[in-house]
């Protein structure tokens, strides 16, 4: 994946809320009455106490300082963060802490190995108790967030989302207006948006033009179907099934043109990217992080817009998962009662209201909220209403072989989008390879 895109998604997270859920109802599990309580039933020790906060991914020291540190200082006076990045070597990856002792009183990581990182670990703890105590009410996250919580931590709350995201089309407004073609709509579903693709892919002077590319990694971690990339019952590779067909068409379909061939040929065999899209300006939609751009503090070098995720005939309506980081208190963590004093106030509309308003997506079910993306970022004048126009698809559940099977699937790209291969035979071998590759960890 690219670097940057990379970076940037990690910092300010990876958010998402649909702006089809209804108002958050009364729960009978946390006593909630669908709005932010007022005032915790029971507050944690307010003594001076030092918390330790571990980013599996590696946020920046500076992005955690700002997004984070400062924030969770100026709201408890009486709390210190030490902050511990897996960056700074060996001796600070979080099964090498384990085994040295070393106290970790928050965790967070994506959705796509937190489970498996905490059942490995034997880190897992479960909030609910914490959560019925205090009287956080579960009903004002987004109910994917949370349903995905449940389905993968055994019934239990290992964690809750603080940052998430979905997909939207971003495109270049220039090139839409070189080649006579109308702007995207909020709406479209995939077959309209491949029309509109096929309009530009063009040659303009020395440069080849790409209409669309969506990228690989999210749109199959993320897809709208929910599947796994391993059944988490039989441990298989899923790609027997026939809906990986139509999961793939976005990222195949624009390489059924020449033009676009082409391009891949300039690319030296690989698919356009952000790079075409961002830095050449020689792709004129790009599919990803709804994000992506929203929190960068680089501004974009030409006039540009977003606009909502396509959606299939059969799906109208939905969009992509979402792709959530959760935050966990370890079991072992030494201030859990702080911590978690700590973790409420991240999902409090408070912290969610500023997170929105500086370009992140907000994990509650908050429209106000959800209405305030991007209003303190330079882009508050885009199309941004469009990360919340479709409702979110259900999230797949996750394995330990996640990325051994998406590697393998997408190892057949290239060859797939040349037609080197057809779709039948490059599912089977990618099943085959992971199935193997599983069967071999689990001896």
């Amino acid at each position: 994946m690219n670097k940057r895109l990379i970076v940037l998604s990690a910092l300010i997270g990876i958010g998402g809320v649909s702006g089809c859920s209804g108002p958050a109802q009364p729960s009978a599990e946390t006593g909630g009455t669908g709005k932010e309580p007022a005032q915790a039933v029971r507050s944690a020790p307010t003594e001076p106490v030092e918390l330790s906060i571990y980013s599996a991914g590696g946020t920046q020291n500076e992005e955690f300082e700002k997004n984070y540190a400062e924030l969770i200082k100026k709201k408890f006076p009486h709390v210190t963060i030490k902050y511990i990045n897996p960056r700074d070597g060996e001796g600070s990856k979080f099964e090498n802490l384990i085994l040295a002792g070393v106290n970790i009183d928050l965790y967070y990581e994506s959705i796509g190995t937190f489970f498996s990182t905490m059942s490995r670990n034997k880190a897992q703890y479960d909030l609910s108790p914490l959560i019925k105590e205090r009287g956080l009410d579960l009903n004002r996250f987004e109910p994917t967030l949370i349903d995905a919580v449940r389905k993968n931590s055994k019934g239990e709350i290992w964690g809750l989302p603080v940052t998430t995201n979905g997909m939207s089309l971003y495109y270049n407004k220039e090139l839409f207006n070189k080649f006579g073609v109308p702007y995207l709509k909020d709406g479209m579903t995939w077959d309209e948006l491949y029309e509109t693709a096929n309009r530009l892919n063009r040659t303009d002077g020395d440069k080849k033009i790409a209409g669309l590319a969506i990228s690989p990694s999210h749109s199959m971690r993320m897809n709208v179907y929910s599947l796994p990339f391993v059944d988490p019952q039989t441990m298989q590779a899923t790609f027997g099934n026939e809906r990986w067909k139509q999961v793939l068409d976005p990222i195949l379909a624009p390489a059924k043109e020449s033009a676009y061939r082409a391009k891949m040929d300039e690319l030296e065999g690989k698919l356009p990217y952000s790079g075409e899209w961002l830095k050449k300006q020689e792709l004129a939609i790009f599919g990803v992080f709804s994000d992506w751009q929203v929190v960068s503090p680089t501004p974009v070098p030409f006039d540009w817009d977003i606009a909502a995720y396509p959606t299939s005939k059969d799906l109208p309506g939905i969009g992509s998962q979402q792709y959530p980081v959760y935050w966990s208190i370890p079991a072992f963590a030494k201030h859990k009662e702080q911590a978690f004093e700590v973790l409420s106030y991240l999902v409090s509309d408070e912290y969610q209201l500023a997170l929105s308003k500086r370009g992140g997506m907000t994990v509650l079910n908050n429209p106000s909220i959800q209405k305030a993306f991007g209003q303190d970022s330079p882009n508050k004048d885009k199309n941004l209403n469009a990360a919340y126009y479709n409702k979110f698809a259900p999230i797949s559940p996750k394995t330990d072989f996640e990325k051994t099977a998406e590697t393998a699937i997408t190892n057949k790209l290239v060859d797939l989008a040349y037609g080197r291969t057809d779709l039948n035979t490059a599912l089977r071998q990618a099943a085959e390879e992971a199935n193997k590759e599983i069967q071999s960890a689990g001896k």
